[in-house]
């Protein structure tokens, strides 16, 4: 029997790069991939037709470019390719105009200017401001988060101490109301709260949405050549370069725990496999009410992941098209990665959120529609085109399969009604997944979502995913957490993987 020193729960990007970190480090690594394909929420498929590659969950190479992982891992070296587009996002308002954040600040700060020329003057100084604290946000987000009262302390010293903690608690359309004058800004910045789950009205969502919008106009909302799994495919390649395994169609049903120590996993085939230590990239619900079910633990901590909140249930909608995507409201859109459609406004977010919440399908649902093979045509055949639609939030209680088909149909003629015209003629295929879908699909996908948790303030950083594991750390000895469920939580980013090697290594070095 093969004894590793470390064995790696799931093969999603947070896994594969934990387990490059390790590997480098000196250590016999193993990644156990329950299904029969690495990538996790990174995964791209032919899941429309023949020739048409699909994200399946993450688009957009976003909070990654303030990692540092790409660079130290060589990822450019194994296959990792990134096209920054010239136009980001766009958000498409009801008579049509655009509001888009494009490649350079000026460029953008010119888009804004046609709604609000004092709009345009503050998204410029916010910017200012990002770039100002850009060194230390990048540190902070590669770093073991410090204690809430740490941190809280640290902005009480501020020069501007009331505005910082202020805005650290604020709701995204109250900050947005008092910085920004016109509609446009504020229904933009309303949306990005929204990818992270934060209604308009919810604590916390000022500052994801600031930071959201810096980052793509300091990066650009770049695309992966070939589609997301390519980042995962350079890990995997990064990770077998320097002697690391992958074995996948391997579930972990339980790992082991002995005197309060990990001492491996077990396989639903029976297998064991012995190891050192064990890093978990699984839900933080499913470490540990599943996995860790015969280990004994505090019930305490037990109740504290009993509560901790899953968040909001997407949908997506894969449509393969026959010919490239235009848009009512010209080039500017088509020419976006990313487009914002609905809702138009604040109120409407809020609707939206209000009906989820009450178990309801919305009239109008956050949306919004990905375009990535305008910049690269590889993910299509040629002359075709595809479209992405993600709603970002729906209801998980209801009757799916009854309801998904002429729910998704109901989404696609309002996009035709109102933002694409020809868009019907031109489908030539689609795939809906529901909530019920994605969680099927994919364990970590529970009930339908995509961040391992929600990301209210009181589960972020070191409260992530609850006070008791917020260092990496798990609950019995060897055990580390290494997915989206740590700090600095989900999206695109490779940082909760690496930062959970260098918590393992660190310990090595004291140990």
């Amino acid at each position: 029997m093969t004894h590793y020193d470390a064995v790696i729960i799931g093969a999603g990007h947070n896994g594969l790069t934990c387990a490059c970190y390790l590997t480098r480090g000196g250590l016999r690594v193993l990644v156990v991939e329950g299904k029969d394909r690495i990538g996790g929420m990174t995964s791209t498929e032919e899941m429309v037709l023949p020739g048409f590659h699909t994200d399946v969950h993450a688009s957009g190479y976003q909070l990654a470019n303030l990692s540092s992982a790409a660079t130290a891992l060589d990822l450019a070296d194994f296959g990792l390719t990134l096209i920054r587009p010239e136009v980001s996002l766009a958000k498409v308002l009801p008579d049509n105009r655009c509001l888009s954040i494009k490649s350079t600040v000026d460029a953008t700060c010119a888009s804004i200017a046609a709604f609000s020329a004092r709009d345009a003057d503050a998204w410029r100084s916010l910017f200012s401001d990002y770039l100002a604290g850009k060194a230390a946000l990048c540190h902070g987000l590669e770093s073991a988060p410090p204690l809430p009262g740490a941190i809280l302390t640290q902005l009480e010293h501020a020069p501007d101490a009331q505005e910082r903690i202020r805005f650290r608690e604020q709701s995204v359309r109250t900050w947005a109301a008092e910085t920004f004058e016109s509609d446009a800004m504020r229904d933009l910045m309303a949306d990005f709260a929204a990818h992270a789950g934060f209604a308009p009205d919810d604590a916390g969502g000022a500052a994801f949405a600031f930071l959201f919008l810096a980052v793509i106009q300091d990066e650009g909302n770049r695309a992966v050549q070939g589609g997301m799994g390519r980042l995962p495919a350079a890990l995997a390649t990064c990770l077998q370069y320097h002697g690391g395994e992958i074995r996948t169609s391997a579930v972990v049903t339980q790992i082991s725990v002995e005197n309060g120590t990990a001492t491996g996993v077990r396989l639903a085939d029976g297998a064991f496999i012995p190891a050192r230590y064990v890093i978990s990239s699984a839900h933080p619900r499913h470490l540990v009410l599943q996995l860790l079910s015969e280990a004994a633990l505090d019930a305490t901590l037990l109740t504290a992941m009993e509560r901790y909140e899953i968040g909001v249930s997407q949908m997506g909608i894969y449509l393969a098209l026959d010919a490239p995507v235009t848009y009512a409201a010209g080039n500017e859109a088509a020419e976006a990665t990313q487009v914002h459609l609905m809702p138009a406004t604040v109120d409407g977010l809020a609707e939206a959120f209000r009906a989820i919440r009450a178990a309801q399908l919305p009239e109008e649902p956050a949306l919004f529609v990905v375009n990535e093979a305008v910049i690269d045509p590889s993910r299509v055949p040629a002359g075709k085109s595809s479209l992405k639609i993600i709603l970002t939030g729906v209801p998980y209680a209801v009757d799916w399969g009854s309801a998904g088909q002429p729910f998704a149909q109901q989404v696609i003629d309002q996009i035709a009604r109102d933002f694409i015209p020809d868009l019907a003629e031109k489908v030539i295929g689609s795939v809906i997944m529901t909530p019920v879908d994605f969680e099927v699909d994919l364990a970590s996908a529970l009930q339908g979502t995509v961040t391992h948790g929600a990301m209210p303030p009181y589960q972020q950083g070191a409260m992530r995913p609850i006070l008791q594991l917020g260092q990496y750390r798990g609950p019995v000895t060897g055990l580390y957490l290494c997915g989206a469920g740590s700090h600095p939580g989900p999206g695109v980013s490779m940082m909760p993987g690496r930062n959970a090697a260098q918590a393992l290594l660190s310990d090595l070095d004291h140990g």
